[in-house]
């Protein structure tokens, strides 16, 4: 994008980003970028100015292998009017020297956006507190596990919740920047980083459409024998009434220990098995010939019963999954024009 004089007054925001050992390339970089861009850019209204920080202000290792070295110390200097917490490729361990800097500091920053596992180290702030949030798909559990306070939404690319912001692993951080950089400065500006980015301003579906197959952890043994029907054979019957047999109990106490060990009912998992057969079939180098045999071989009873499924799941339909993950590779893939009118 061109620099050029803004038309007003310019407000110039403070972002401080977060250093710690473990975090993930991608999450650093991809909210600093969008910010860059919009830095300068025409009729941009904010300028953003980075600072990185770490506890002590030494040097920290990523997960790629970059050892970066941060401008300052964590806590130190100016609060910043946006945090940025990035996350790790797991889920970090409780009572860390980052969490607990970052209780002190959090409630008294204007923002503060956590990126995948960032989340966790904010739980000791307690700023999580009634608020809904997310992370990796892969986590939410354990965020609801290490948050009860808090609503976790496991289906959301990122969640922004009064001034705390959290988001999925990976890309998810640049959907959010771009989401917090609309606030800052409108949708037009937004939607000019994101064509020089080649990415979209608003990604269509949720994080839900990138997840495996649900695989809850029971310890009950005749639970634990249902979900192992259930994921052998999607295509027969899996009525409560049949399963609760399968597990030598009542249907009713049946219902009631599948949803306390599985975090859902019984129902939900077969659907979200019988999704999820249907997703590797249409991944497939050599899908079937049509939705119909999709749907057979899922055990949906129609086509309408699996797209009904897929929306409620995935928040995409069968064919919009497969055009996303199957479809034909053009010659030259595909272009920026393409996304900036897909983004209008």
């Amino acid at each position: 994008m061109q620099p050029s004089q803004p038309t007003g007054p310019v407000k110039r925001s403070e972002v401080t980003v977060v250093l710690h050992d473990g975090m993930q390339d991608l999450q650093l970089a991809g909210p600093l970028e969008v910010l860059s861009a919009a830095t300068g850019a025409e009729g941009a209204a904010v300028t953003y100015r980075t600072r990185t920080a770490s506890v002590g202000g030494g040097p920290v290792r990523t997960s790629g292998g970059l050892t970066l070295v941060p401008d300052g110390a964590l806590g130190e200097g100016p609060v910043p009017d946006l945090l940025i917490v990035p996350g790790t490729g797991e889920v970090p361990a409780r009572g860390s020297e980052v969490a607990r800097v970052l209780a002190a500091l959090v409630p008294r920053v204007a923002r503060v956006a956590a990126l995948c596992t960032g989340v966790f180290l904010l739980a000791e702030s307690g700023v999580l507190a009634g608020r809904r949030v997310t992370t990796h798909w892969k986590w939410c559990g354990p965020l609801a596990a290490a948050c009860p306070d808090a609503r976790v939404d496991a289906a959301a690319i990122f969640v922004k919740d009064g001034p705390v912001s959290t988001c999925g692993g990976g890309t998810a951080g640049i959907d959010l920047a771009l989401s917090l950089l609309e606030d800052d400065v409108g949708r037009d500006l937004a939607l000019g980083v994101s064509r020089s980015l080649v990415t979209y301003l608003r990604r269509p579906g949720d994080q839900l459409q990138f997840a495996s197959r649900p695989e809850p952890f029971v310890d009950h043994p005749g639970v634990r024998d249902a979900i192992e029907l259930i994921t052998k054979e999607p295509t027969g019957d899996l009525s409560r009434k049949r399963l609760a047999a399968h597990a030598g109990m009542s249907v009713r106490n049946f219902g009631r220990l599948f949803t306390a060990q599985a975090g859902m009912s019984p129902g939900r998992f077969v659907e979200r098995v019988r999704v999820e057969t249907a997703r590797r079939m249409l991944e497939s180098p050599d899908p079937p010939a049509g939705l119909e045999e999709v749907s057979a071989g899922a055990g949906f009873g129609s086509v309408q019963s699996m797209r009904l499924s897929f929306g409620r799941v995935l928040h995409v339909t069968p064919a919009e999954y497969q055009k996303r993950f199957n479809g034909p590779v053009k010659e030259n893939a595909i272009s920026a024009y393409e996304i900036a009118f897909e983004n209008s």
